[in-house]
């Protein structure tokens, strides 16, 4: 039997270790980030920890820091990372794989709902169908439903809401099915096959949903034409469907929201400071790192070496965890300085895209990061998720955020008169006339986000209030 030689051309993508530490680092919030820590301190000898800091740091993320971050995530450019990914993931790219890009590619051990819809999305959507199709994703509540308002985010994208719901729909199909769902019938249905054996379960839940949570057996069953015993069968398949497509993919959260950061008001304005207190310091074993200079058996050396090697590079990642955090926060603050003055009606419209592409981070890397992310002020905790909002088109390309356009709302409704309240279409119109672009279902939307009644129904209000 002759011997052959053949050549296999493959590619292969290599994460550099400190971005691969940073990655998983970067979306834990701070209880599980101080038990990371003390993992890797009792499986590494090199690591050894100083005594908890007992006060904050007070050091504000300096210009010479964001540049040290650039610098250590600039190990990840193509020297790191090759330009394809096995298996078609991704096209040919002529640029750069560089930092963003890298790590927008690799998540944590443990994938989230987010990343997995991503991979199918990359799979089934045009270039600019993706675009839309991860503002979806990336704007899913902890359960996976979409609260995202249709409307809002065709503005901030630039493109219809007819579009972006027939994107929500495919999603809807992906699995987990059920995710970008709008309600828990919809949820419930994209779980159930449009089939011959399944067309009564599917009118259970499309029909029936809040009859069966008041116990309204007798109604359903003349509707469905079933009896009791088939009634039951329904609804022990029904009790099989998961309402919450989110669950398998999310980690134990905490009960308690742990401050990561503190947010300072002096003469000078708002200061961001990272909060130390309490958390380990680490430093690389001096005992550990004297015994490699001295004479060792080969095995004894190179275990102390990989070990001093991957303390080094914990250290790292621990360090650009912290700065990429605390520099996120300083441009959200920056960014909204009247929302932290005067309260949500003066926040700017403000998406996890534009904060990525201000601080050249990808929008995937500002979503992980502020994740679980809490700050203490004068004015209570505060979430980092809570400096973003979508906003609605005005005149001259100015921009009306969503809590803004609520409290108008508000104000021209308690305005009205109350033997004529103000259609929705009506209420439509007068914003418009302010320069605020927005159609009568959103306003119908925005209206009933904010538990206020219809005209009609405002109407019998003022009549029973005697107004």
């Amino acid at each position: 039997m002759g011997t052959r030689l053949h050549l296999k051309q493959t590619t292969s993508i290599i994460l550099n270790p400190v971005v691969h530490t940073f990655l998983e680092l970067l979306p834990l919030n701070r209880l599980e980030f101080i038990d990371r820590i003390q993992n890797e301190v009792d499986s590494n000898p090199m690591l050894e920890v100083e005594e908890p800091v007992t006060k904050y740091n007070d050091a504000p993320a300096r210009e010479e820091d964001a540049t040290l971050l650039e610098r250590k995530l600039g190990k990840a450019d193509d020297s790191f990372v090759s330009q394809y990914e096995e298996n078609g993931f991704l096209k040919p790219d002529p640029d750069r794989i560089d930092k963003n890009r890298a790590i927008e590619l690799f998540s944590t051990d443990r994938e989230c709902l987010a990343d997995h819809l991503m991979a199918q999305a990359r799979a089934e959507f045009s270039a600019e169908e993706l675009r839309i199709a991860r503002h979806i994703i990336f704007n899913l509540n902890s359960d996976g439903y979409l609260d995202l308002l249709i409307e809002s985010a065709a503005s901030a994208l630039g493109t219809t809401p007819e579009t972006i719901e027939q994107i929500r729909r495919r999603i809807t199909g992906f699995d987990p099915p059920g995710a970008a769902s709008r309600s828990l019938s919809e949820c419930l249905l994209a779980q159930v096959p449009e089939e011959p054996e399944n067309e009564k379960l599917r009118g259970l839940i499309f029909s029936h949903l809040d009859d069966l949570a008041r116990s309204r057996y007798e109604e359903i069953m003349k509707a469905l034409d079933v009896d009791r015993d088939e009634l039951n069968r329904l609804i022990e398949r029904l009790r099989r469907l998961n309402p919450r497509p989110a669950s398998r993919f999310e980690k134990d959260e905490t009960e308690y929201a742990e401050v990561d950061l503190l947010l300072i008001k002096d003469t000078q304005g708002y200061q961001v400071r990272y909060i130390e207190e309490g958390m380990p310091r680490l430093l690389i074993s001096s005992y550990y790192q004297e015994m490699l200079e001295k004479p060792l058996d080969r095995k004894t050396r190179s275990y102390l070496k990989e070990r001093q090697r991957n303390a080094a590079l914990f250290i790292d990642g621990l360090e650009l965890r912290k700065k990429m955090i605390v520099r996120i926060a300083e441009y959200l603050v920056t960014q909204q300085k009247d929302f932290l003055d005067f309260g949500s009606r003066w926040k700017k419209p403000l998406t996890m895209k534009e904060v990525a592409q201000a601080l050249n981070y990808n929008e995937s890397t500002i979503s992980r990061a502020v994740k679980n992310k809490f700050m203490a002020s004068d004015r209570g905790l505060i979430s980092l998720r809570s400096f973003f909002s979508y906003g609605i088109k005005g005149e001259f390309g100015f921009k009306h955020s969503v809590e803004t356009v609520k409290e108008k709302i508000l104000r021209i409704i308690e305005s009205e008169p109350r033997d004529h309240p103000l259609s929705d279409q009506m209420i439509a119109e007068q914003l418009n006339r302010l320069g605020i672009r927005i159609s009568r279902r959103t306003i119908r939307n925005y209206r009933e986000e904010m538990n206020l009644s219809n005209s009609s129904k405002r109407r019998e209000e003022y009549k029973l209030k005697g107004e």
